[in-house]
């Protein structure tokens, strides 16, 4: 049999809530990053490598799939979002006209959204949809780092996560989850996802793919031991998730997602994955240096090109793109001349600097005006340097091609630094944040950037040495730090119980 003019509703709700962010998430951060539907998700989506890239590219290799594109949101990480704009967003796609009719239904979630109301409203949203299609296959896939409920995957035919970190394969996440789900539709196959959690929490410090590593050994492990167990079963996959050491929600838990036709089949892969990952767990154990150690070792010092990362704030995690402490460190560091810092996040300053003009010296206060509680803001003087619109596209691996908008941007001068100050709150992961501002990222001698692995995507192999330093922050390494009240303490101890 030749199935033809299958129809496949596609919906989207991504965000990574860091609970610790006094940065709530607003409708405009939604809507200056994704916020589409129909075709205008189509125009947006085609050719990037995203999940709903990678959903439009294997819909027209196959042929024979129309896509039925519904709210799509995507809202950089930050803070909870507020529960009314949540509220929409899930009403929106449930109640979907569009969806009539469709064979089946693929989520593009992320599964750390948390909503100033709603700590889980990603099931909430499944929940809505699986009332409104109880017989409807739903495939999703996740990020990494999801929190992901059991009843959740229990509502789920299909589920992928993404395998890499950085993400570079998410279009690929989309594309398995699309080819399990054509599969159930055209098969009539049974399938459900089966959910095991470790009751631990991974950092993601040591979670690289792209090195060795224990997350790596982790998706090897994984994959082939669902190449062993897959016996006659036509579908059986298996996906390990680190979860988000910065959500404070119940359903915090690294684990894995099994989809299986065989439960016994299914059940048995799980447990032999979720004990995989806790013989590696201690391995993810995070051991940073201080700002003022790693500057103090003058990395540079032999003509080496260096970046030095600063995780505790950095926006993917959910930073706030305030924290004094790196910048504070490399004022009295004795870098090279041309050095750059990126970034802080400041519309106060940025208005300032545009009503000033290029050239002008300004009197300012940089870090520690969001939040008093990582650091005092810094008394600089500065001079005007450069001034943008903050629009560029991701020219590099991670999510190549999609366009962003920072707000209005200003590039200072401040001593012997260029410091890169921005109206929106995202990470400076991709060469095209640096042209922006006129800068050659080549040419850089020293890089101090609130970014963490997924900056090596693009600047792996463009600096000779890269650090990662610990400050105070939001997205800190030192979780003891931080005043959770729903996840348990135990989770982050990573020691083996043999161990202890």
């Amino acid at each position: 049999m030749v199935w033809t003019d299958m129809r496949i509703g596609v919906a989207r709700l991504w965000h990574e809530a860091n609970s610790f962010s006094v940065c709530e998430t607003t409708l405009e951060q939604f809507q200056v990053r994704e916020w589409c539907r129909g075709g205008a998700a189509v125009d947006l989506y085609r050719g990037t490598a995203t999940e709903a890239g990678g959903a439009l590219a294997w819909a027209e290799r196959r042929g024979d799939v129309e896509l039925v594109f519904s709210r799509c949101a995507s809202a950089a990480p930050a803070g909870p979002v507020d529960q009314t704009v949540l509220d929409r967003i899930i009403r929106e796609i449930a109640e979907d006209p569009a969806l009539e009719g469709v064979d089946g239904l693929y989520l593009s979630l992320h599964g750390a959204c948390i909503g100033t109301v709603d700590p889980d409203p990603e099931t909430t949203l499944v929940t809505a949809l699986r009332a409104r299609f109880p017989d409807l296959p739903i495939a999703a896939s996740f990020d990494m780092h999801a929190c992901i409920a059991e009843a959740l995957a229990d509502r789920l035919d299909a589920a992928t996560v993404y395998r890499t970190y950085p993400h570079v394969d998410m279009a690929e996440a989309a594309i398995a989850a699309l080819d399990m789900l054509a599969a159930i539709i055209e098969g009539k196959r049974k399938t459900r996802v089966l959910l095991r959690v470790i009751d631990k929490i991974l950092p993601s410090f040591n979670m690289r793919t792209d090195c060795p590593g224990p997350m790596r050994d982790i998706e090897t492990e994984a994959v082939a031991a669902a190449s062993r167990d897959a016996g006659e079963a036509s579908i059986l996959a298996a996906y390990p998730f680190a979860s988000f050491a910065y959500a404070d929600v119940p359903q915090a838990n690294a684990g894995v997602l099994v989809t299986c036709e065989d439960a016994a089949r299914g059940a048995a892969l799980a447990d032999h994955v979720a004990d995989y990952m806790r013989l590696n767990q201690t391995r993810f154990q995070p051991d940073l240096a201080t700002a003022d150690a790693v500057l103090a070792g003058r990395p540079w010092a032999d003509g080496s090109r260096v970046a030095i990362l600063e995780p505790s704030d950095n926006p993917l995690s959910g930073g706030i793109g305030d924290t004094p402490g790196l910048f504070a460190a490399a004022l009295t560091a004795g870098l090279p001349d041309g050095s750059v810092f990126a970034f802080f996040c400041d519309p106060e300053t940025v208005a300032r600097a545009h009503d000033a003009g290029v050239g002008a010296t300004l009197d300012l206060f940089l870090g520690g005006r969001l939040d008093g509680r990582f650091g005092a803001p810094l008394r600089v003087h500065a001079e005007v340097r450069c001034l943008t619109d903050g629009r560029f596209r991701n020219e590099d691996a991670m999510e190549r091609g999609m366009p962003v908008d920072l707000g209005r941007t200003a590039l200072l001068r401040v001593a012997r630094l260029r410091v890169i100050v921005t109206t929106g709150c995202q990470s400076p992961n991709d060469a095209g944040y640096f042209r922006l501002h006129g800068i050659d990222i080549d040419e850089v001698p020293v890089l101090l950037a609130k970014a963490k692995n997924h900056f090596r995507a693009a600047f792996g192999g463009r600096f000779d040495v890269i650090r990662s330093c610990e400050t105070l922050g939001p997205a800190m390494a030192d979780v003891s730090r931080l005043p959770f009240r729903n996840v348990p303490r135990e989770r982050f101890n990573l020691k083996n119980q043999r161990d202890s």
